[in-house]
C-alpha cells in the first residue's frame, strides 16, 4: 500500500509543480486581466443605455464577453506546446518529467486562471445588474455554467494548435480568424446550400447559447430568424441564432474530446 502511494506521488508532483510554476511566472498576467475583467463589466455597465430592460442588459455584457474570452485565451494558451518546442526547454525538464506531464500540469493552471475569470465576470455582471435594475437573472447561473463549458472548449482547441503551429503568434492568429471569419464564413456557405442545416459544426454559432440562455431575447423559444434582403423581391433568409441546450453542450464535449485526442497524438509524434 505504501509503495502505491509512493507512486502515485511520484506521478503527481511533476504536476502540481508545472502547475505552481505556472501561476508564479503568469501572476502579473493574471493579475491585469483579472482588473480588466472587472473593469470591462463595470465600464459596460455605466455606458449602457438603462432604459433598456436586465435581459438585454445582460445578454449584450455576455456577447461582448465572448470576443474577450477569446483574446485572453489566446494569450494563456497558444504557448502552451510550441513555446517549449521553440525554446527546446524538452532538453532541460524531460530528464525530470516527461512533456504530458509538462503540458498537463501547464494546461490545468491556465484552465484554472479562465475559468476563475470567467467567474469573476459573472459575479461582476450580477453585482452591476443589482445595482443598476435591483435584481438578479436566476438564468445567469445557467449562463455561467455553459461559459465554462465553452472556456474549457475553447481551451482545448488552443491547445491544439499550439501543439501544430510554430510559433505563439502563428496560433493567436489562427484562432482569431478562425472565430471572427472562419466560422462566420462557413455558416453563410451552409446557408447558402441549404437553409435548413442547423450549423452545429461551428463553435461561433455553439457559443450563442451562452447569452440567450438569458430569457427575453427570442420570442416563444424560437431559435432562428428570417432576415429579409434590401431588394424585397428576394426571399428572405433563414438566420440560426442559438441551439438547444443538450445539442450544445453535446457539441462542445464532441469538440473537446476530439481535439484533446488530436492533441495527444499530435504530442507523440514530436520529439525535442
Amino acid at each position: 500500500m505504501n509503495k502505491k502511494i509512493v507512486n502515485n506521488k511520484g506521478v503527481f508532483n511533476p504536476i502540481l509543480r508545472t502547475y505552481f510554476l505556472e501561476f508564479r511566472l503568469r501572476w502579473k498576467r493574471v493579475l491585469f486581466f483579472y482588473i480588466t475583467t472587472v473593469l470591462f463589466a463595470l465600464l459596460f455597465s455605466f455606458f449602457y443605455p438603462y432604459h433598456f430592460d436586465e435581459g438585454n442588459y445582460y445578454r449584450k455584457g455576455i456577447d461582448y464577453f465572448r470576443f474577450f474570452l477569446i483574446f485572453v485565451s489566446c494569450f494563456f494558451f497558444s504557448d502552451t506546446v510550441c513555446s517549449e518546442f521553440s525554446k527546446k526547454t524538452g532538453y532541460i525538464m524531460f530528464p525530470k518529467i516527461n512533456k504530458y506531464k509538462l503540458f498537463l500540469g501547464k494546461f490545468v493552471a491556465n484552465l484554472n486562471i479562465i475559468i476563475l475569470l470567467v467567474i469573476i465576470y459573472y459575479l461582476t455582471m450580477n453585482f452591476s445588474s443589482m445595482v443598476v435594475y435591483n435584481t438578479i437573472i436566476p438564468e445567469s447561473y445557467l449562463s455561467l455554467g455553459i461559459a465554462i463549458i465553452y472556456a474549457i472548449t475553447l481551451s482545448v482547441l488552443i491547445l491544439f494548435f499550439s501543439s501544430i503551429m510554430p510559433t505563439v503568434n502563428f496560433t493567436t492568429i489562427i484562432v482569431i480568424l478562425l472565430f471572427l471569419i472562419g466560422f462566420p464564413l462557413l455558416e453563410q456557405t451552409l446557408t447558402a446550400i441549404n437553409q435548413e442545416i442547423e450549423p452545429i459544426f461551428s463553435l461561433s454559432y455553439v457559443g450563442n447559447l451562452i447569452n440567450h440562455m438569458i430569457p427575453g431575447g427570442l420570442l416563444g423559444g424560437e431559435r432562428w430568424v428570417w432576415v429579409p434582403y434590401a431588394d424585397e423581391t428576394l426571399p428572405p433568409v433563414k438566420r440560426w441564432l442559438t441551439p438547444t441546450i443538450e445539442v450544445g453542450i453535446l457539441i462542445m464535449i464532441l469538440y473537446t474530446l476530439l481535439f484533446l485526442l488530436l492533441t495527444f497524438l499530435t504530442l507523440k509524434r514530436k520529439e525535442f
